[in-house]
């Protein structure tokens, strides 16, 4: 009798526990598996591990994804994964475990469980769902227990884990109520612990924890002096100086405070630090828990553990303030309860009026005609109106109102952005008027303004306002790079094929180019301007000048301004300005019919192409 070797199957073995305090450990399933090959002739090519990892789901689950990855592969060395049992797999529901097996059949990879017993029959396909449930049963139970635990801790005001509120530490006790230590969170990250009386005892790196048990809990108590000061003047600044989150955040980095967002990779103070900061209802002295859930198997609804919907559209969600759980003076607060809905208030109210930055868009309807046409050479912003009412009363009753512009970033931020400064209206309108009228009389006085304009306008126009010679320069050019795509398409060869597209499609682009420059042309020949029109138009307009200053509606007015102004810039720390005038109006000058639909459309002159503003000192 000859004897011959049989090969061993090449199998890998799947390794996981969800925690270091589990019971059956990595070395423990290793050992079975190791057993279970030997008996039934496998042979252990590799392990995936995932250790310390729950199974609740695979999208977290490193080793697992890789495995599933490699064992379609073409040319994997192995054929069979062996796992413990159905529960180190994964405590998957039957959709998601079944997504898996059959990916893994699909490539030809067994799966089989070392301590399950099955018989290998179809009496499998029946029992592996059964189990498979049991074990995503188990999880669920744990989970309701666990929200049950969380919502007595909760309730006894206790800290239910993550960072701390800025301007508090943790304070850590044993589960008979002994004081352990407290811990104080650093702004790179790392932690120190403290004794009771405050000293530093050591301190711990990023990424480095606490040597806490599972009965230890903890409660906050108030930082650092400095620190629970900077929560102070937060809510001081917002509530009363009526500084934005923005320039809050500016004023604390001025400073050099050091922020708590720079443990989230995040450089300085910014808006959502001090939102969070202003909107955390912890620094009342209230532990609130359950402001947002991200269970998977049951949220809190009513102080009760609820299933989550099957299908859920966001991995954490915020929750109804009815289920949130607010356990009064737990800890001692930083500010007063006044305080704090003030902020609140004041945050409502700002969203509620917020269109959209921080402007409400009255300047459009506003008796001061030059909101959003000044701009504060200091900071950047717009100037805009700025009432001051005396207390001093008129004869009739009426209070004593004076009217001025003031930069908006002092207006809605603050002096942390600009200076207060205020300039009277009349002052800088008639000011504005007077330059405008000054530029304007050199084109109204006799034939000489008259023939400036003249000059202007065919600098402005064009010798060939139908564009027809130019239209045949760009006709021609276009003719000619066809005639080059048609020659590069009738020499080309397999051999040539690759650097033949890409000219091809170099001279596309020039193509496309061109063809656009034509459509440019063809729609300047469609507007045709009557020259002599144009030029009627506009002295009649700028004749207007003085009647409007003197008898013009607000709207006109601030219409005739904004027509010959490019800018205006106001500095509140020098005092002085600076005015730029068009030498042409931006005004519609002509109406005639749209060729298409018959509807009357606005020929506007755009003022200034080709001329230099004219320049004044306010």
């Amino acid at each position: 009798m000859v004897m011959t070797n049989v090969a061993a199957r090449v199998a890998v073995g799947y390794l996981r526990r969800s925690t270091d305090r589990q019971e059956q450990s990595i070395e423990d399933q290793r050992k079975a598996i190791q057993q279970y090959a030997a008996a039934n002739g496998f042979n252990i090519e590799r392990w995936y591990v995932d250790d310390a990892i729950s199974g609740a789901n695979a999208d977290s689950r490193r080793d697992f994804l890789k495995m599933v990855a490699d064992a379609q592969l073409k040319g994997r060395a192995f054929d069979t994964i062996i796992v413990y049992d159905v529960k180190r797999f994964g405590r998957l529901d039957n959709d998601e475990t079944g997504h898996y097996r059959y990916l893994l059949s699909q490539a030809g990879v067994e799966v089989i469980y070392a301590s399950e017993n099955f018989s290998g029959d179809d009496s499998d396909d029946l029992l592996r769902p059964v189990k498979q449930w049991q074990a995503r049963q188990e999880l669920k139970d744990l989970s309701k227990v666990t929200i049950r635990g969380s919502i007595t801790r909760s309730e006894g005001g206790w800290w239910m884990g993550g960072t701390p509120p800025y301007g508090y530490d943790l304070a850590y006790y044993s589960g008979r109520g002994d004081y352990l230590m407290t811990a104080r969170f650093l702004p790179h990250g790392g932690k120190q612990v403290l004794d009771e009386a405050g000293n530093v005892k050591r301190t711990l790196g990023p990424g480095d924890s606490l040597m806490a048990s599972k009965e230890d809990r903890a409660k906050l108590v108030l930082s650092a002096p400095d620190r629970v000061q900077v929560v102070k003047d937060i809510y001081d600044w917002y509530v009363r100086d009526g500084l934005g989150f923005r320039s809050i955040a500016d004023r604390l980095n001025r400073k050099g405070v050091p922020s708590p967002g720079r443990r989230a990779g995040i450089e300085g103070w910014n808006m959502a630090t001090v939102r969070s900061i202003l909107m955390n209802p912890a620094y009342t002295g209230d532990m609130v828990w359950n402001r947002r859930s991200t269970g998977k198997f049951h949220v809190v609804s009513r102080r009760q553990a609820v299933p989550v919907p099957k299908i859920r559209r966001h991995a954490v969600e915020k929750q109804a303030e009815a289920n949130w759980i607010r356990t009064r003076d737990r800890h001692p607060a930083v500010v007063t309860r006044d305080l704090y809905e003030q902020a609140q208030a004041k945050r409502r109210v700002r969203s509620e009026t917020a269109t959209g930055g921080y402007r409400h868009g009255r300047g459009a309807k506003s008796d001061f005609l030059l909101s959003g046409l000044l701009r504060c050479a200091h900071c950047g912003h717009n100037w805009q109106g700025y009432t001051v009412t005396k207390g001093k009363r008129r004869d009739d009753g009426t209070k004593v109102k004076t009217l001025y512009y003031a930069c908006g970033g002092y207006v809605t931020k603050g002096t942390s952005i600009c200076e207060r400064s205020l300039i009277r209206k009349d002052m800088v309108e008639e000011f504005l008027f007077d330059e405008v009228g000054r530029s304007l009389s050199e084109f109204l006085n006799g034939d000489e303004g008259r023939q400036m304009l003249r000059k202007a306008l065919l600098e402005l126009m064009g010798p060939e306002a139908n564009g027809a010679g130019e239209r045949k320069g760009f006709l021609v050019a276009k003719a000619d790079i066809e005639q080059k795509i048609y020659n590069i398409i009738d020499n080309t060869t397999p051999t040539t094929r690759e650097f033949a597209d890409k000219r091809i499609e170099q001279l596309k682009a020039e193509l496309d180019a061109i063809e656009r420059q034509v459509e440019r042309v063809d729609a300047q020949a469609a507007n045709a301007v009557d020259l002599t029109a144009l030029e009627q138009a506009l002295l009649d307009y700028m004749k207007r000048f003085e009647v409007v200053q003197a008898e013009g509606t607000v709207e006109e007015k601030r219409a005739f301004l904004r027509a010959f102004t490019r800018t205006v810039e106001l500095d509140p720390e020098t005092g002085k300005g600076r005015l730029e005038i068009y030498s042409l109006p931006m005004v519609p000058v002509q109406e005639k019919k749209d060729s298409q639909n018959g509807h009357p459309s606005s020929l506007t002159l755009v003022a200034g192409v080709g001329f230099e503003p004219t320049t004044s000192g306010l």
